[in-house]
């Protein structure tokens, strides 16, 4: 079970490698790794709580999600903008509007939760 430092640890790898695919323009993995970066990011702050979602694997990302509402209204429109860009991208290949959109989201989440 990851306690906050292991989490953070692996939000900023995942983070470092949606900006990196992004910068190389292969946009259908940026949402991805940009998905999991933000995932793992929550899963940091609600370790604070003695909180893991990633043990239930078949509701983690609905309770994430629900957190993430219920202690930041305010990051979960970008969480929304996040899950869209990641259904775009990686199921359309869609252009690098979206990816930027997806790194924007990624960005402004890891802000509010002080993860940067």
């Amino acid at each position: 079970m990851g306690d906050t430092e292991h989490h953070l640890k692996i939000a900023r790898e995942k983070r470092a490698g949606a900006n990196h695919e992004f910068k190389s323009g292969r946009h259908s993995n940026v949402a991805d790794l940009a998905l999991k970066a933000v995932e793992q990011a929550i899963e940091a702050e609600a370790a604070r709580e003695g909180l893991h979602f990633h043990l239930r694997p078949r509701t983690a990302h609905a309770e994430r999600r629900a957190w993430l509402r219920s202690k930041y209204p305010v990051l979960s429109v970008h969480f929304e903008a996040l899950w869209s860009a990641y259904g775009d991208l990686g199921y359309d290949g869609l252009d690098g509007k979206r990816a930027k959109e997806a790194i924007e989201a990624m960005e402004a989440i890891f802000h509010g939760l002080g993860a940067d």
